[in-house]
């Protein structure tokens, strides 16, 4: 058994050393912004874990350079949110088989209703939402959402993405700063737990946002219902005191003792004028 043990801490020495000089090699920064440009349209790769990651082992043990791996990060992410805009205005959303069904589908039906209700507030949010940020930049693509609003938006959150992976890395790995190992290991189990509530608030959102839309539909077309019926009110009363008008005019005309006082002198020239 005690062998076994030292073993197990000799393979973790062996392990951490390994760490510590990929940590040191300068083509890392280039892996974190391949991995967060690929992320843009294949979810599968783990860009956020590798982050998170290289965070927690430059909290533990002063490398890589935090500063470079964030910039590596907003770099690829935007690289990889512009290249499934790409995609997405080219050939659509359809030919990715993991967005035809389940969590892919329903991914690509939230991104087309948040690009239509609320865009800068669904392309902050939709990274964190599993298959967000791959459907919602295929889908922004697909239906043409402009270029030039995409982008800059674009731009915000994937600087606030890599802010937060890079945070979440430091933080849980400055608790462990003589096991490089157990940091790193932390800081992910930190990062799924915290993947996971953040999901669960911006989707308590989203639906809190949808109802309030949604109320406020239903107060328009009541509103425009009611000045509707006010409008037609309004005119059939015009149109029944125009008649009524009209009818007074002919009555006063044709009745009266004016009128059968010029009836009867009619009546006594036209008799006058007539043959005996």
């Amino acid at each position: 058994m005690g062998e076994l043990l030292d073993r197990l801490l000799s393979l973790t020495g062996v392990l951490e050393d390994w760490i510590l000089q990929i940590g040191d090699a300068w083509w890392v920064h280039l892996v974190v912004y391949a991995f967060a440009a690929l992320d843009g349209f294949f979810p599968t790769v783990p860009s956020e874990s590798t982050i998170v990651s290289l965070s927690s082992l430059w909290s533990s043990s002063g490398r890589p350079s935090i500063i470079l791996i964030g910039l590596a990060a907003w770099a690829g992410a935007f690289t990889g949110d512009n290249l499934g805009y790409l995609l997405g205005n080219k050939i659509g959303w359809e030919r990715f088989r993991f967005l035809r069904g389940g969590k892919g589908r329903r991914a690509v039906e939230a991104a087309e209703n948040g690009l239509r209700k609320r865009a800068l507030v669904f392309l902050m949010t939709a990274r964190y939402i599993p298959f967000g940020r791959t459907a919602v930049n295929l889908v922004a693509g697909a239906v043409h959402y402009p270029h030039r609003l995409f982008w800059p938006r674009s731009l915000l959150s994937t600087f606030v993405w890599a802010v937060y992976s890079c945070a979440i890395g430091a933080v849980a790995g400055a608790w462990f700063e003589n096991n490089h190992l157990l940091a790193i290991t932390v800081a992910l189990v930190a990062a799924i737990v915290m993947a996971l509530v953040v999901e669960r608030i911006i989707a308590a959102v989203h639906r809190w946002l949808d109802r309030r839309a949604e109320r406020r539909d239903a107060e328009r077309r009541d509103a425009e219902a009611a000045a509707d019926t006010e409008a037609g009110s309004a005119v059939e009363t015009g149109t029944g005191v125009g008649t009524g008008s009209a009818v007074g005019a002919g009555s006063t005309v044709g009745t009266g003792p004016g009128a059968d006082a010029e009836a009867d002198a009619a009546t006594t020239v036209h008799g006058e004028d007539s043959p005996a």
